[in-house]
């Protein structure tokens, strides 16, 4: 009887060992064939935007909830010289970049350094110049964030062009580069409405040094890119950027540039320009690993995490009627809520999207601009998406009925 007492147990112990086993191995066969498939349909997708040529190359990165990666090219890193894309491609992600800068000014904030509802020039006091800035006056923090502070953008005057074209390695200041909009009328009053522009971040970059009392991009290594492990985002602070593949714009006429905007390994002009309005070159693989933190709640406490995804109480002229928090974007895709951010420098174009009920991140990024003034290759990405929705759905419902 003593025997058959402990025998017993031990039989029980031995199946339920042997039953999880079983399970675990069955969720880990489900997992991986679903992902092999998932694999296959993205890779799909991509193919279909190269072969019909509405982009030379793409790269794609989808990072699911478990921290698994999926990471795919297709098409041409650069088409004259016929050299196939790469999943781990370094390109420019334009206004991405902002998500950067207002995490900057969030952890600034959390250390007691930045007050968000204090006037910007308190800080820039010693700025002559900058009195003379559209609503220089009443512009917040908060405001430059969000960009309802209504300094009118900078970036698509003519004569800042013209100036490009004569002399392409020209370092920016950004006194020099809002120079071209002082005469102009403000988009609207102080806090007032949004209008969305670089502009607002060129401030923010000054706010950042005069806090600090360091350049913008020693702050963000030690802040943001060394804890968050991003190996593959560079600062574009000069024309040649290692790994930097080839874009093409078109923006020939109106820019007065190239189509292929990068030549004997220099880009067509000196991306200092952009500096805090974008700013950094990247994979999509590290995009997606900086929406998983950021938006995951690694970089942020979750009380300032919470403001950054307050959005603007203003309407925006965004896709999908998307809002505005403090540098990232706020909006729904068939009810599925993502926050993220959209980025273009010429011969580039990028999407990052992260969905918090999915815990998933998406990053995009393509090799020319053509499609930056319309919402086509924003359709196309919720398509993407879509694919990784409904996989992680056969995923969920096959571990359910295993």
């Amino acid at each position: 009887m003593i025997m058959q007492k402990v025998i017993i147990p031990g039989l029980i112990l031995a199946t339920a060992l042997a039953l999880l086993l079983f399970s675990s191995h069955g969720n880990k066969k489900i997992k991986t064939n679903s992902r092999v498939e998932m694999t296959r349909l993205l890779q799909a997708r991509l193919d279909s935007l190269t072969d019909n040529q509405i982009v030379p190359g793409a790269t794609l990165s989808v990072r699911l909830s478990d921290g698994k990666n999926i990471s795919l090219a297709s098409g041409l890193a650069d088409v004259e010289e016929k050299i196939p894309m790469k999943p781990d491609d370094i390109m420019l992600s334009g206004s991405v970049g902002k998500t950067f800068v207002a995490a900057v000014i969030l952890k600034l904030y959390e250390h007691g350094l930045i007050d968000l509802k204090a006037k910007a020039v308190s800080w820039l006091q010693d700025k002559n110049w900058f009195q003379k800035v559209p609503n220089a006056p009443d512009i917040t923090v908060e405001m430059l964030l969000n960009h309802t502070a209504g300094i009118p953008e900078y970036v698509y005057q003519k004569e800042l062009w013209e100036v490009i074209k004569e002399n392409p390695d020209k370092e920016w200041s950004v006194e020099e580069r809002l120079s071209y909009i002082i005469n102009d009328q403000p988009a609207n009053p102080p806090g007032e409405g949004w209008a969305y522009a670089d502009s607002h971040y060129l401030i923010l970059g000054l706010i950042i040094e005069k806090v600090t009392g360091r350049t913008y991009y020693e702050v963000l290594d030690e802040l943001i890119l060394s804890p968050c492990n991003l190996k593959h985002t560079f600062h574009s602070d000069k024309r040649s950027i290692p790994g930097l593949i080839s874009g093409y714009t078109s923006l020939t006429e109106e820019f007065h540039l190239p189509h292929k905007v990068l030549n004997d390994n220099k880009y067509t002009f000196n991306p200092q320009m952009e500096w805090t309005g974008g700013g950094l070159a990247s994979t999509v693989s590290d995009l997606t690993l900086w929406a998983c933190k950021l938006y995951g709640g690694s970089v942020l406490k979750q009380e300032t995490l919470k403001l950054m995804l307050t959005p603007a109480p203003y309407e925006t002229s965004l896709f999908e009627d998307a809002r505005y928090g403090l540098g990232s974007i706020i909006a729904e895709t068939d009810g599925v809520t993502y926050y993220g951010h959209t980025g273009f420098s010429p011969g580039y174009i990028t999407y990052v999207q992260y969905l918090p009920d999915y815990n998933i991140a998406l990053a995009l990024q393509v090799n020319d601009d053509s499609s930056h003034d319309n919402y086509s290759l924003k359709k196309y990405f919720n398509t993407i998406k879509k694919v990784v929705l409904n996989q992680q759905m056969i995923i969920d419902s096959k571990r359910i009925h295993k």
